[in-house]
């Protein structure tokens, strides 16, 4: 696919770890501005890497992660949903019908059917699909669910700075909590069943990253902190990224661990892949190696 063409070559990867069930879901894709994307990184090196339309956007995935254990259904992510702006399709280019529904809808599951709702961090392209119109307004649109938000992106959502101000969008998140279904955690939450959810920080204070273990096997989802397998190169560190010093940090330890202990690592926006390991190159440099789909993660 050329660079600034929403393709259709995703696809929904399912995997078995242990007894769980992770499937990392084609929500569709998004286009995004290269240069926020890489950061400092020179134009002349990341556009051998990721093919660029001619306004400088490159192709995300959108890709939440769908954790199935036992009586428990939980999403990670809900993606743009059915709420959007033509200043979202201007910028993003998104195809409203390929959303974070239509893909639930392949697994035979509906809104209805998901038990919990982990939204990573609050950014729409992450969170929007949180809440949806009704005659009643907006509401929860996984009506079932409780919703877990760590404590400091919740705060930071509903009083940001600056620069963080147009990255939050009230109308995402608010009606969760106003319809009671919001659960703030901290630095550490076990979810149960096997999942937990850890605070990176980095692309926002409160970001946070899902650890999902299992028979003594371990995949993460570590979202924004390693949005693709480019971004696992340590400099990588996209140019939106709140506090870059914090991702150096935080990535140079979730790929140590990954790459010694043999991880499953589920990103949310590589159109090439999503499920990987981690491994080290012939100069000791962290890349992502990609696993097939529909595999047992072991």
């Amino acid at each position: 696919m050329s660079g600034g063409t929403i393709g259709e070559s995703m696809t929904d990867v399912t995997m078995t770890l242990g007894g769980i069930r992770l499937t990392s879901l084609d929500a569709g894709e998004c286009l995004y501005d290269g240069g926020a994307m890489f950061g400092a990184v020179p134009k002349v090196i990341w556009e051998s890497l990721v093919p660029v339309d001619d306004q400088n956007r490159i192709r995300l995935s959108i890709s939440p992660l769908l954790i199935e254990t036992g009586d428990r259904t939980t999403l990670v992510d809900v993606g743009f949903g059915s709420r959007h702006t033509k200043k979202d399709l201007r910028i993003f280019a998104f195809v409203p019908e390929r959303n974070v529904e239509t893909a639930l809808q392949r697994m035979d599951l509906t809104p209805g059917d998901i038990d919990t709702v982990v939204l990573t961090h609050l950014h729409a392209d992450h969170a929007a699909g949180a809440t949806e119109d009704s005659d009643e307004g907006l509401v929860p649109a996984f009506p079932n669910a409780r919703y877990i938000v760590n404590e400091r992106e919740w705060k930071d959502a509903l009083d940001p700075d600056p620069r963080s101000f147009a990255a939050y969008r009230r109308d995402d998140f608010v009606p969760v909590e106003e319809a009671g279904q919001l659960d703030l955690v901290g630095d550490r939450h076990d979810l149960g069943d096997g999942v937990s959810v850890v605070r990176t920080g980095g692309h926002t204070a409160g970001h946070l990253m899902v650890v999902v273990e299992d028979g003594g096997r371990t995949a993460i989802y570590p979202a924004d902190l390693i949005p693709s397998r480019h971004h696992v190169r340590v400099p990588y560190v996209a140019g939106v990224d709140t506090f870059p010093l914090e991702v150096i940090e935080q990535k140079q330890k979730v790929l140590a661990d990954a790459a010694e202990n043999g991880w499953l690592v589920i990103l949310d926006h590589d159109v090439d892949g999503n499920v990987g390991r981690i491994v080290r190159d012939e100069r000791g440099r962290f890349a992502f190696e990609d696993l097939d789909a529909d595999l047992d993660a072991g």
